[in-house]
């Protein structure tokens, strides 16, 4: 039980970082890193929620990439 909220913490901490590093530089070279650790490490784009609220310490690739977007649009 701790783990599923150390891991909902680490999730919220990244989506922050993100945001930050969406604002502080240009939001395309965040989508663009992110795009390669994806095609690196194989990610699985589409995870199913309840194994990401189990298991994910970060939120999905495409989240993040979409979360930047949103912050873009701002």
């Amino acid at each position: 039980i701790i783990s599923l909220f150390m891991n909902y913490l680490s999730r919220r901490h990244e989506q922050q970082a993100d945001k930050y590093a969406a604002n502080i530089y240009n939001h395309t070279y965040l989508v663009s890193a992110l795009i390669k650790l994806s095609v690196k490490n194989l990610s699985n784009l589409n995870p199913h929620p309840t194994y990401v609220f189990v298991y994910y310490s970060h939120p999905p690739l495409l989240q993040r990439i979409n979360n930047s977007e949103e912050e873009k649009n701002k």
